[in-house]
């Protein structure tokens, strides 16, 4: 089925309109299923998707006339959302299997307190499934996959929490080395080398990510590479030498008396 194509907020390109099932956008939902209930599921489970070129995502466009319109399932590309409050930023990456709601806030969120600032960057082609309330309406003699994509948005928040936990650690380069370490466990891949980290990630995405000014990170960074801790290819990847840092003092201390 051919697809429209609409230009967003900085040239980026959406084509919407192709038909997907679920169950071959991600096919983990299949673990969840009977075998004798995968046709039918597959069939239940078609829906839209957005095909996201690199750039500037303008999320709030994206969000359709129809008042049932729950979100999206990435299953392809990577993107980021950025929160900025009060002129402090943070980030969080995003990629197959997250659903998400980017609309920047619920009619209920207008009288908070503190209000952000939402952006959305697409970083690699990106494909978003639409999750809407008639795809749900379908999927009702499928349980197991509702409770799936709602235990997507729990495992979102839980990495979020980690990652708030490590913003919180005092010295920058724990928090570096840290983040690295909670980002290899999902896109990380495990080389001669030592585990790759293949995210776009420059020292002033990583700032924003671990809570720190860009001068820091370059610092720590350094220290880290100095140490034999990370190492960056020329490709921009970040590589992990060693295993997680169980216990950051006797990393530093070991790093020490290496140097």
């Amino acid at each position: 089925m051919s697809s429209d194509v609409h230009l967003g907020r900085g040239g980026y390109a959406v084509h919407v309109g192709d038909l997907i099932s679920l169950l071959d956008a991600d096919p983990d939902l299949r673990e969840h299923l009977d075998p004798g209930t995968l046709d039918a599921a597959r069939l239940a489970s078609r829906t839209r998707s957005h095909r996201l070129t690199p750039g500037v995502w303008d999320a709030g466009a994206a969000m359709e006339p129809e008042s049932h319109h729950r979100g999206f399932l990435i299953y392809e590309g990577l993107l980021a959302r950025e929160v900025e409050v009060l002129g402090r930023r943070c980030v969080e990456l995003l990629g197959h299997g997250d659903v998400m709601r980017p609309w920047q806030w619920d009619p209920a969120d207008a009288g908070a307190h503190v209000q952000a600032e939402i952006a959305w960057q697409v970083f690699e082609p990106a494909r978003l499934a639409v999750l809407d309330h008639a795809l749900y309406q379908r999927l009702a003699p499928f349980p197991q996959l509702g409770v799936e994509l709602f235990s997507r948005g729990i495992r979102r928040a839980h990495a979020l929490a980690v990652a708030l936990a490590i913003s919180h650690h005092q010295r920058v380069d724990d928090r570096l080395c840290l983040t690295l370490w909670h980002l290899a466990e999902r896109w990380g891949r495990v080389t001669p080398e030592g585990v790759v980290v293949p995210l776009p990630l420059g020292h002033q995405r990583l700032a924003d990510i671990v809570g720190a000014h860009r001068p820091s990170v370059t610092t720590a960074m350094g220290d880290l590479v100095k140490a034999g801790t990370v190492s960056r290819r020329e490709s921009g990847e970040w590589v992990l030498h060693g295993g997680p840092p169980e216990r950051l003092k006797h990393t530093r201390l070991m790093a020490a008396l290496s140097s």
